[in-house]
């Protein structure tokens, strides 16, 4: 396995994961104290006010980290979400049904956080309709997880999402149960209706989010994916400098004779990432020009991903008519060798990249394999 390519991860990367998925284990643990404390369940050891002021703080502390998530998200800057994306729903570049759900899930929030303070004022009527919103909140905010999140494909949240839906399901089957007052109707209807939901997201994880690629089909577009693969390719080295605001076009099918090595030449292109899938690999992909010849230099670089960046496991380089495959990767110095045409070269490519115009630049030198004064990095 080679030297791995960075995502560039951060704390804040890991705060808005953590804090999602605990603020998605907050609210199912309010919808089920909630759930209690409708029914009027109450114990020697729990009295209902118990249920009550549980229910209550659990709301306060799960908004709490749903603005910690939205905050981090922002600030982490790893994909372009603003705060204005976090409570206008579906105006978000980055996955914008997904995220949309979850700025439709975070207005719910507050809507019930502010009629619950304003309760006394607005009445109990009014407060109550829109505190039936809550148990809206919960799948929209399941759905959210589910589409948006980076870690869907991995078990452990997986198994937070299912044990919370678990739960909920079974609070609600409960009250269903001992809502004698409600009629036969409301309740039958009422259980259908969650279960479709449930249904609806399991289907959902299986043909959305955990099937291979998820990231376009989520509706990113071009450009931002552009833009997550020049973090991913670590875009923390310094960018071109010249802001070349054009790039280059996909090279011609045709072949195209390379210069004959040695020779080190400028390069202009761009960069895009598809993945992960759901077996947690990705693939880089950088469409690149020799300048000023315009002879076709592609790099396509493939790997498991990883907290650190994409382990490499296999990829494909072509320049012109020769081809070949990656020999060595650290950061974004890649070494290649490349034949074909009876001639062998090794190349090494310096690359930088501009996340705000997601293009890469940089250079290669080439000279004829085996004479490189380029030494190759050990594999780790």
């Amino acid at each position: 396995m080679l030297a791995t390519v960075g995502h560039g991860a951060t704390t804040m990367w890991y705060f808005t994961r953590a804090s999602g998925l605990v603020a998605l284990v907050l609210l199912s643990a309010t919808v089920v104290v909630g759930i209690v404390s409708s029914v009027g369940w109450a114990s020697e050891r729990w009295p209902r006010f118990v249920s009550q002021g549980v229910h209550r703080n659990l709301s306060v502390l799960s908004l709490t980290l749903v603005v910690i998530h939205v905050i981090t998200t922002v600030a982490d800057g790893f994909v372009p979400i603003t705060l204005l994306d976090a409570v206008v729903p579906f105006a978000s570049p980055y996955r914008p049904v997904w995220v949309g759900l979850g700025a439709c899930a975070f207005d719910l929030l507050v809507a019930v956080g502010i009629t619950s303070a304003l309760r006394h004022r607005i009445g109990r009527r009014a407060w109550r309709m829109v505190h039936w919103a809550a148990y809206a909140c919960w799948p929209i905010a399941l759905f959210h997880g589910l589409g948006s999140g980076s870690d869907t494909h991995l078990f452990g949240a997986q198994f937070v999402y299912l044990l919370c839906a678990v739960v909920v399901i079974a609070a609600l089957g409960w009250r269903l149960i001992e809502a004698q007052s409600a009629g036969r109707a409301w309740r039958v209807g009422a259980g259908a209706a969650a279960t479709l939901v449930m249904l609806g997201a399991a289907v959902f994880a299986f043909v959305g989010p955990l099937a291979p690629g998820w990231s376009r089909r989520s509706g990113t577009s071009p450009s931002v994916l552009a833009e997550i693969a020049a973090a991913t390719m670590g875009a923390s080295s310094p960018s071109a400098g010249s802001g070349a605001a054009s790039s280059s076009p996909p090279p011609s099918s045709a072949p195209v004779s390379a210069p004959a090595a040695p020779f080190t030449s400028a390069l202009d292109g761009t960069v895009s990432v598809v993945g992960p899938d759901v077996t947690g690999h990705e693939q880089v992909v950088l469409t690149m020009r020799l300048q000023p010849a315009g002879v076709p230099l592609v790099v396509s670089l493939s790997g498991s991903a990883v907290d650190s960046g994409v382990a490499l496991t296999s990829s494909n380089v072509t320049l012109g008519a020769l081809r070949g495959q990656v020999t060595s990767l650290e950061g974004t110095s890649i070494g290649a060798t490349v034949s074909g045409q009876g001639t062998s070269e090794s190349l090494v490519m310096e690359l930088s990249i501009d996340q705000a115009h997601h293009v890469v630049s940089g250079s290669v030198s080439a000279s004829p394999s085996g004479t490189s004064a380029h030494r190759e990095r050990e594999p780790s």
